[in-house]
């Protein structure tokens, strides 16, 4: 998906797209990193909220669920405080968690800056989706990328395993910087083997230019099962095999 558009462009896209995975049987939409607001945190959040009330109306009368990427402001203590945020709301439109981003990324000649300024400070959490439990990073949290980490690594995929994940859903907005890709890719592929556990990512787009990190589902053995085309808007429909317990 697109994401550098204004907060009435990606509303419109998100209801096209719940309406089509609907019609196509999904039971989960999953977006991209900001996929709502935008990947920044200098919008409006009282048009973010309204856009959110039209999504969720939507995907409620289409019986859908969604793992939503968007940022979003929230009150803590009196301020008001920015989170990169996935929202998850099940298929009746209520809402059952949040995942905020935790490993945010800034420079290393310049710690504190960047996503460290703009953004507070998630907590990991599982969600119970039908006793399913789904884990949930955003970009920079199951990478770690050297150049944009200066906080120590805390292994959030092995953490959310040792929580009892099932599956992770990865929401990323990476950009497309080549260089990225290889270190990027063959680290969900490792952490999916290393775990035992499928990792479906979904990234954004700009333009026509190819990602550097391709959307689809790296299986628990670390392959890839379903791979998106690199450019482009996509919608792809997957279905997860979980191990037994």
């Amino acid at each position: 998906m697109h994401t550098t558009g204004s907060i009435g462009q990606h509303k419109e896209t998100l209801i096209e797209y719940i309406k089509k995975a609907a019609s196509e049987g999904a039971e989960i939409l999953i977006t991209p990193e900001g996929a709502l607001s935008g990947y920044h945190p200098n919008f409006d959040q009282g048009e973010l909220q309204e856009a959110l009330s039209e999504v969720l109306e939507v995907a409620k009368d289409a019986k859908i669920g969604l793992f939503l990427g968007t940022c979003f402001y929230e009150k803590v203590h009196e301020n008001e405080i920015c989170y990169n945020q996935v929202r998850v709301y099940n298929a009746d439109g209520v809402f059952l968690g949040k995942h905020s981003k935790i490993l945010l990324c800034s420079p290393v000649d310049a710690p504190g800056t960047g996503e460290m300024h703009d953004y507070g400070q998630g907590s990991l959490t599982v969600i119970d989706w039908e006793g399913v439990d789904i884990g949930i990073l955003i970009c920079n949290d199951l990478w770690a990328t050297p150049g944009y980490t200066t906080i120590p690594n805390p292994y959030l995929p092995l953490k959310l395993k040792q929580m009892g994940a099932d599956v992770i859903f990865h929401s990323i907005n990476s950009g497309s910087n080549q260089r990225y890709k290889n270190f990027h890719e063959s680290s969900v592929e490792l952490w999916a083997f290393s775990l035992e556990i499928p990792i479906l990512e979904v990234n954004a787009v700009i333009g026509q230019e190819p990602t550097n990190a391709r959307s689809g589902l790296i299986n628990r053995h670390g392959e890839r099962a379903f791979i998106a085309p690199e450019t482009g808007e996509h919608l792809f429909l997957c279905e997860i095999e979980f191990r037994e317990r």
